[in-house]
């Protein structure tokens, strides 16, 4: 079973004039999805990441140099992901359409992990 992980993007801005109960409805729903795919075996890991406090790592004149970001004026940010397991890209396309976070301008990214690095995992080293 190949791994796959979902990386949910959206807007910094767009939810935070969002009713409270409106987002207690979406976390519900983020919920109910994550136990069924759990359920069914498919739901490997999954984080909520927290906003603020991101730095960059890049290399400068070869040595590590750290930066804030994302910046105020991303369009988009990465707010979580979902690892999950399937049996071919189709399966996990089918997932990911399925993922509560599809609402307004947000949108999930699909990655599949490289096969010798799940391999690897599951032998535990």
């Amino acid at each position: 079973m190949a791994q796959y992980m979902l990386l949910l993007h959206s807007d910094p801005k767009e939810a935070t004039d969002m009713p409270r109960e409106k987002m207690m409805e979406l976390i519900r729903r983020y919920s109910a999805w994550a136990a069924a795919l759990r359920e069914k075996g498919k739901l490997v890991s999954s984080e909520k990441l927290a906003p603020g406090r991101v730095r960059h790592i890049r290399l400068k004149d070869g040595a590590p140099v750290a930066s804030d970001g994302p910046y105020a004026e991303a369009k988009d940010v990465i707010g979580g992901y979902f690892m999950v397991e399937a049996a071919s890209d189709a399966e996990a396309e089918t997932i990911a359409r399925e993922c509560p976070h599809l609402w307004g301008s947000n949108w999930v990214e699909l990655r599949p992990v490289d096969e010798m690095a799940v391999a690897q995992a599951k032998a535990g080293g």
